[in-house]
C-alpha cells in the first residue's frame, strides 16, 4: 500500500512588520484624527457583534500615513510583477471586549476588482480570527493576534472576524486591494 498526501487549494496569507519608526507617524495621525473618525462613524452597540465600536467604513478619513504605507507595499508587488491597487480603506476603533461578526469582503460589484482584503494593527490587542474555507480540514480557525505594525493580506472571500478582548482600544486600518499576476 502506498499513501500520498498533498495540498491543491491552500490559502495564502501575506504578512508585512513595520518597525517603530516606521509606523510611528502613522499611530500619531490616527491619534490626532480619533475623534473625527468617532464622531463621522456609524457608532455601534451591539450591532455586527457583539460589544461596541466605531468604524469610518462609510465615510473614511484620509489618512496620509497610511497611504504612504500602503505604497511601499505596492513596489513591493509591482517589483514582483503584479498589479496592485488599492480600492478603499477604513478605520475601526474596538472597545474592550467587542467581537465584530464573521464575515468576508466577497465582491459582488463588477466595476470592483478586489480579491485580497488588509488589516493593519496599530494596537496590540485582540486579534483576527480565519475561519477555514474547507469544511474537511482538521483546523477550523486560526486566530492571529494583533501586533503593532504588522499587516495581514487574506482572500477578500475568506471568513474571518475582529476580536479585543482585552483592557483598552483595538486600533486597526482595513482594506480591500487588487492584487493580480
Amino acid at each position: 500500500m502506498q499513501l500520498d498526501k498533498f495540498n491543491i487549494f491552500p490559502t495564502e496569507i501575506i504578512s508585512f512588520q513595520f518597525n517603530v519608526k516606521e509606523i510611528q507617524p502613522l499611530i500619531d495621525e490616527i491619534s490626532k484624527n480619533k475623534k473625527k473618525i468617532k464622531q463621522t462613524s456609524n457608532y455601534y452597540n451591539n450591532v455586527g457583534g457583539v460589544g461596541k465600536y466605531y468604524t469610518d467604513y462609510a465615510n473614511p478619513t484620509k489618512l496620509h500615513e497610511y497611504e504612504k504605507i500602503m505604497m511601499m507595499i505596492g513596489n513591493y508587488f509591482i517589483n514582483n510583477k503584479k498589479t496592485f491597487y488599492v480600492q478603499n480603506y477604513w478605520s475601526a476603533i474596538y472597545f474592550e471586549n467587542s467581537i465584530h461578526e464573521t464575515h468576508n469582503h466577497i465582491n459582488f460589484i463588477k466595476e470592483k476588482k478586489y480579491n485580497y482584503s488588509t488589516v493593519l494593527y496599530l494596537t496590540s490587542l485582540g486579534g483576527t480570527k480565519l475561519f477555514n474555507p474547507n469544511p474537511t480540514s482538521y483546523i477550523d480557525d486560526v486566530l492571529i493576534s494583533s501586533e503593532v505594525g504588522k499587516i495581514i493580506f487574506f482572500p477578500s472571500n475568506l471568513l474571518h472576524s475582529g476580536i479585543n478582548n482585552q483592557k483598552g482600544e483595538r486600533i486597526i486600518i482595513s482594506s480591500n486591494v487588487e492584487i493580480y499576476e
